[in-house]
């Protein structure tokens, strides 16, 4: 889990990402293994001249206090509250033409939602409506043309829509639209196993058959810089990439797979590259400037997460060990965990707070002695049981465990305590402090699916049954939820 820029979606699996591994963090929508399309999200945002008298100097001492008491209220206030949790109510249906459209695709960004549908003629047609009520905003027919589209992304001033890709070296096009009046903005091609990352102002794309990196301005597409991967003295330029995570980010909405759908919230201007030499560097996402570098930190295969000034590894040349890098420096690391054991295999790595990772391990004995092991700077380790579990995803400083075959979850408390223990289905982090859980994985095809909503400390609300939607092709934010189904576009709220 992490965040990015402009391809397919985020995922939480590891290794070399390629077409059967969508990276941590970039977006690859179509790729085997990731999420259909990107999912939605928004981001919560998260005196005068003196006077004489005793009267005044009165006064300034309450305004004092009161600023004071504001000031503790901000810091000790719950920024993520149990939402108003209710049975799923059918706000608006936007018809989707007179025939089943063959994909469907939504995206949600704050007070915004976006629903596109594929037309026979290659084009998308993408209708913007208010996520609160459905009113149309405008509706476009996309210029750009693919005879598959791969998923569309919501951004703070507009929409991506990414084409898939039909051949092994077929290009696949990418294309964005103003937020204001649907028309494009820009248009450029990218290749098929290329992800990307979402910045600020820039988007970076890993041109896996070029070699590199690329940053494209994000208001008209053109490029900004390039910057050639790092090489074995063999030539070999395989990489891998994860953005740098912050809070504000992942205290927002995630995807499928728990990557932020707002990842350049907060300060997220850098990523981690990974080079097939063991070398890391830390570069700016605007400029394509290397900040800091340094070899023998990680190989492709070992599992990496990085968020606000810290680089976490779990590297297994000599056993199991989870390592922390400050990313100013990149000096030597400290060592937050060593596995008692050898022959243990790590699932899944995520940052799960300020300056605490969570690393699910599979012990040599086997996927029913799987654990999680928590660790905090300066605070030591906490491990605890989950097992099978396959990935995690981050709610704050609660983990979701994830588990398939069949498909359940279990929300476990920064202590460990399972709050919520093998629920059936799927859940996805709608903030820090609150879950949305489907009751089977999403599909492409209509299905009835069974709705509930959690807050991480709080019991399931049941919330009823959506009938015949397209769950695969589902967006949301924290009171809405938008869905495809046979010929029309479905937007239902479940709180607030």
């Amino acid at each position: 889990a992490a965040h990015g820029p402009v391809p397919p979606h985020p995922a939480a699996g590891y290794g070399v990402p390629g077409p059967s591994a969508p990276p941590p963090g970039g977006w690859q929508p179509g790729v085997p293994g990731a999420p259909f399309s990107p999912a939605p999200g928004g981001v919560r945002p998260g005196g005068g001249r003196p006077r004489r008298g005793r009267w005044i100097a009165l006064g300034a001492g309450l305004v004092v206090v009161a600023v004071a008491a504001s000031v503790l209220l901000w810091v000790f206030r719950d920024r993520h509250p149990a939402l108003d949790f209710h049975t799923a109510e059918l706000v608006k249906t936007v018809s989707a033409g007179d025939t089943r459209p063959d994909q469907m695709f939504t995206a949600t960004l704050g007070e915004r939602a976006y629903l596109a549908r594929s037309l026979p003629d290659d084009h998308l047609h993408v209708t913007a409506v208010e996520a609160a009520t459905g009113k149309t905003v405008w509706e476009k027919r996309t210029d750009a043309t693919a005879q598959r589209w791969a998923g569309i992304r919501a951004l703070p001033d507009g929409l991506l829509v990414l084409g898939d890709a039909t051949g092994s070296n077929t290009p696949r096009v990418l294309a964005a639209l103003d937020e204001d009046s649907g028309d494009q903005r820009w248009r450029t091609d990218v290749g098929r196993d290329d992800t990307l990352y979402l910045g600020p102002d820039t988007i970076v794309r890993l041109d896996r058959t070029g070699e590199r990196l690329v940053g494209l301005r994000l208001d008209d597409g053109r490029q900004r810089w390039e910057r050639p991967n790092p090489r074995t003295e063999y030539g070999d330029a395989r990489t891998k990439v994860v953005p740098v995570g912050t809070g504000a980010a992942l205290d927002g909405p995630g995807n499928a797979e728990g990557s932020p759908l707002a990842p350049w919230a907060g300060k997220a201007d850098r990523l981690v590259q990974v080079g097939a030499d063991r070398s890391v560097r830390v570069v700016d996402m605007r400029s394509g400037k290397i900040l800091k570098d340094r070899g023998n930190v990680a190989g492709l295969d070992d599992p990496v997460a990085a968020r606000d000034d810290r680089l976490y590894v779990a590297e297994n040349e000599r056993g199991l060990r989870l390592l922390a890098y400050d990313l100013g420096g990149l000096g030597t690391p400290s060592v937050l965990y060593e596995a008692p054991e050898q022959g243990g295999r790590v699932k899944d790595l995520v940052t799960c707070g300020e300056r605490r990772v969570c690393l699910l391990e599979t012990p040599g004995s086997g996927a029913d002695d799987t654990r999680v092991v928590a660790a905090t700077e300066g605070e030591g380790t906490r491990q605890w049981p989950a097992p099978r579990a396959e990935s995690l995803v981050p709610v704050g400083e609660h983990v979701l465990a994830g588990r398939d075959s069949p498909d359940a979850v279990t929300l476990f408390a920064p202590d460990g305590t399972a709050v919520l223990r093998d629920r059936d289905g799927t859940a996805v982090r709608l903030d820090a402090g609150n879950l949305l859980i489907f009751s089977e994985a999403p599909s492409a095809y209509e299905d009835d699916r069974v709705l509930a909503g959690t807050a991480v400390d709080g019991k399931p609300v049941e919330m009823g049954q959506l009938k015949q939607i397209r769950s695969e092709s589902c967006s949301w934010n924290t009171e809405m939820l938008v869905c495809g189904a046979e010929k029309e576009f479905r937007l239902y709220r479940f709180a607030g």
